[in-house]
């Protein structure tokens, strides 16, 4: 599902899940909504905030080096998952970006998802961002393997 040119930084090709790719763009509208109620202060809101830190985490961050030991999650999906990564340091707390990526030609990044308020980090709550988000693994609603997630991604939006 390429549509679009695909951006590339680094030489990694930058792709988005359409769940990530819609909680960005809800993101971006809410930060466009604020910037036109409080042209003086937008900077400061919470929202504005978060989409800094997502837009330098998919732009900057995971594109210098997505191998890094950082966006490592061990076992926390289970042993099954291991190939996930995620981003956790430097966004807002308890938020978590999950992501793969593939180093073969062409190199690839996938965006997936982006935890909400309703999904936080909270160790061993039902709403927890990683339970939430090894339930989407296991029911198929994120699809496990590479190949079939990089079919549903398209080009990540500018």
């Amino acid at each position: 599902m390429h549509t679009g040119n695909v951006a590339v930084v680094n030489g990694w090709g930058l792709f988005g899940h359409p769940l990530f790719v819609g909680r960005l763009e809800d993101i971006v509208s809410e930060v466009e909504a604020i910037m036109q109620k409080s042209p003086d202060d937008y900077l400061d809101h919470p929202v504005y905030k978060l989409f800094e830190k997502v837009d330098k985490a998919i732009r900057e961050r995971v594109p210098a080096d997505p191998a890094h030991a950082q966006f490592l999650l061990g076992n926390t999906l289970g042993k099954q998952n291991r190939d996930w990564r995620r981003v956790k340091s430097a966004l807002p707390n308890r938020y978590r970006l999950f992501f793969r990526f593939s180093s073969q030609a062409p190199k690839s990044i996938i965006y997936v998802w982006l935890n909400d308020e309703l999904t936080l980090r909270q160790a061993g709550a039902r709403t927890d961002v990683y339970a939430v988000f090894e339930r989407m693994l296991r029911s198929g609603k994120v699809p496990s393997s590479y190949e079939a997630l990089l079919k549903t991604a398209g080009a990540l939006p500018s």
